[in-house]
């Protein structure tokens, strides 16, 4: 046959025994660990992980929004009274059910169970956790997809990747909701692939399932899509339609349903507008049709976003990418139509084949499922990166491969290249940094003085590790070459994250105006409303609640479940313009953005009604960040102080929507497009 593999023929229950790849002896093949070996390489990872991840968690950068939701919703939740506050959870006193409330558990249970209030370190707890076990559940799938070595790899690549050192950091639900869904579909997988049918495949499988629940609670109905779509696309692509045969999956049903369908009952029960407000956010926001979705969302060029965001998150490892996706496709082949036995991989493992056929089912299912929906955010990829660290892994794993055929020559060249390109590199980063300083400089931030220091040795850390990880694979010790770039990677980030991070991110615009908000006398506070959505961080670092001008599920219930942002638009103006000409105190917090649509809408409307605008005062102004950060309060009477002076770039924006009233209501004139 022209030097082609031969075919096994199919075995029945034969295809699922372990192959001896995946069987380590005290006495390895030169190439693979011991057993004693691989222990000691899997507590090392576990413990590296650890450190990295539970790091200063009470530090480095500020809380960005998706952030202060969990941490606040939670603070608010540890303060309930009854039952009704643990299961309906509520921000700035109104209901919040954009979200399953996982995540807000997750936090209450860490400020229980330690005996502190919520704060930084409790809200970020369960993600540093669960970041761990993402890297356990990543080493245990490449174990079973590519054996012990690639497995090694794979779990130390993913430790010290700037997805999991940047997202263990983070309050938010995304990585947590990603350990969940890796975990359910390695165990399916494993359960399907891996054993034959007895208990170890239906325990896997429940497992499996019970997972997928739990991550349908921590962040619902994500895992729907990021587990449904590439295991149906697996069993259907690779014709392994016996899978389904098996009445064991009607209890993984029920046992996915049991982490989050009595929650979704007893939101029911008390909202039953719910409904209606998860088809806004979840389906709506999918196709386009909810406000939330701004037009900016819909150029072409965003179709490439999530291409270039895994690229960014797979950080140092992102080179690897194309050759271990190439070296997936090249070596296997898909089952032939009708037939369910599997075609054999070169290595003669036909399970192995599929497993690596499933990574890239995994991602590309995920990636295009993701960059078709009209809402995108950064986050949402996240979980489709585990089955690349897979691949990578494997990929890493013949790259630092000593058996390796030597080439002196070329490998000197390339180090001696990344000796020169990457201090070059490290010139570029910092000149446009220094840019970025000058703009920050600008707006009150930080100025370049005082980065510039925790940058130098941020790019010495980086710099150094590159230029040794390059000579040291020359010098043909590839193991330590490897180590040099994960305690690269580990040390940069134990060194910007506290030193780095609170200055680019210390969210210093958000944290002065709730300094200013927390000087407001409290018989004032009852008259704090939100002009559309609130930024959460200002509520979580002043905890001063206020409910937005009328209720989100208010209107939800006037439109009859759907959502018309110009009718959104006026009903909030009309409020706007009520409380201004209250004999009552009323105060309103806005953005920027939201303030300048008001003021330019507002005289039009109601000049068309022969109404004057009620007199509007300006209370406080965020003193520094970016114009479109500088939140602003205002009411209907003076404030006992100064008016503060708004920013010249907010008055201009002003000017140029007043030029657009003819379209008043149009969401490409609204700034962000939201209520």
């Amino acid at each position: 046959m022209n030097g082609a593999p031969t075919l096994p023929a199919p075995a029945g229950r034969t295809l699922h025994t372990r192959p001896p790849a995946l069987a380590l002896e005290e006495t390895s093949p030169p190439g693979r660990p011991s057993r004693r070996t691989e222990a000691a390489l899997f507590l090392l990872l576990l413990a590296g992980t650890t450190l990295v991840c539970f790091y200063d968690l009470s530090g480095g950068a500020g809380f960005d929004p998706p952030d202060a939701w969990v941490a606040q919703t939670a603070r608010e939740m540890s303060e309930s009274t009854d039952w009704r506050g643990y299961v309906v959870p509520r921000f700035s006193g109104e209901t919040r059910l954009q979200k399953s409330p996982g995540p807000y558990w997750a936090v209450l249970l860490a400020s229980r169970g330690l005996g502190r209030p919520v704060d930084e370190f409790t809200a970020r707890l369960p993600t540093a956790v669960l970041a761990v076990g993402l890297v356990a559940v990543i080493y245990w799938l490449a174990r079973q997809v590519a054996g012990a070595r690639a497995a090694l790899f794979a779990g130390f690549a993913a430790a010290s990747s700037l997805m999991l050192l940047y997202w263990s950091h983070r309050a938010a639900a995304d990585l947590g909701v990603t350990t969940f869904i890796a975990l359910s579909l390695a165990a399916l997988w494993t359960g399907s692939e891996r054993h034959p049918p007895g208990r170890a495949r239906v325990a896997l499988w429940m497992v499996g399932y019970f997972a997928a629940g739990l991550a349908m609670l921590y962040k619902m109905p994500m895992p729907l899509v990021c587990v449904g779509l590439p295991a149906a696309l697996y069993v259907l692509l690779c014709r392994r339609w016996s899978i389904l045969a098996s009445p064991w999956h009607l209890l993984g049903a029920a046992l996915f349903l049991l982490p989050w369908l009595p929650w979704v009952t007893a939101a029911l029960l008390a909202e039953p507008v719910a409904w209606d407000k998860w088809r806004v956010e979840f389906l709506d926001r999918f196709t386009g049709d909810s406000p939330n979705v701004e037009d900016q969302q819909r150029d072409w060029k965003l179709y490439a976003l999530y291409l270039g965001v895994v690229a960014v998150f797979v950080l140092p490892y992102t080179l690897s990418l194309p050759a271990a996706i190439w070296r997936a496709i090249r070596g296997e082949a898909l089952p032939r139509p009708g037939d369910d036995a599997p075609v054999a991989s070169a290595a003669g493992d036909p399970a192995a084949a599929r497993g690596r056929w499933f990574m890239l089912i995994w991602f590309v299912g995920l990636l295009a499922f993701f960059t078709a929906a009209a809402g995108k955010e950064t986050r949402y990829i996240v979980p489709a990166l585990p089955p690349m660290f897979v691949l990578v892994g494997s990929e890493l794993s013949r790259f630092f491969d000593p058996r390796r055929r030597a080439r002196a020559a070329l490998e000197r060249f390339g180090a001696a290249a990344v000796t020169v390109l990457a201090p070059l590199g490290a010139l570029l980063a910092l000149w446009l940094l220094h840019g970025v300083s000058l703009r920050a400089a600008e707006f009150g931030v930080y100025r370049w003085e005082q980065v510039r220091p925790a940058v130098l040795v941020t790019a010495a850390i980086i710099v150094s590790g590159l230029v040794l990880t390059a000579w040291l694979r020359a010098a043909r010790r590839e193991h330590a070459a490897f180590a040099a770039l994960v305690g690269t990677m580990w040390c940069t980030w134990l060194w910007a994250w506290p030193n780095l991070m609170p200055i680019f991110s210390g969210q210093e615009a958000f944290r002065d105006f709730a300094q200013q908000l927390r000087t407001l006398p409290p018989e004032l506070r009852p008259a704090l409303r939100q002009v559309a959505q609130q930024d959460p961080r200002i509520t979580w670092y002043s905890d001063v609640r206020f409910p937005r001008v009328v209720d989100q599920l208010d209107l939800l219930r006037t439109q009859q479940g759907h959502r018309d942002l110009r009718r959104e638009i006026e009903i909030v103006g009309r409020q706007i313009v009520a409380g201004l000409a209250s004999s009552e105190p009323a105060l309103f917090v806005a953005a920027p953005g939201d303030f300048a649509l008001f003021q330019a809408l507002a005289p039009a409307r109601l000049a068309a009604g022969d109404e004057p605008l009620p007199p509007l005062h300006v209370w406080m102004v965020a003193r520094v960040g970016r114009p479109d950060q500088r939140y602003i309060l205002f009411g209907n009477r003076p404030p006992p102080w100064p008016e503060p002076a708004l920013h010249p770039l907010v008055l201009e924006r002003v000017a140029r929507l007043r030029q657009k009233t003819d379209s008043w209501a149009a969401p490409s004139i609204t700034g962000r497009g939201r209520t």
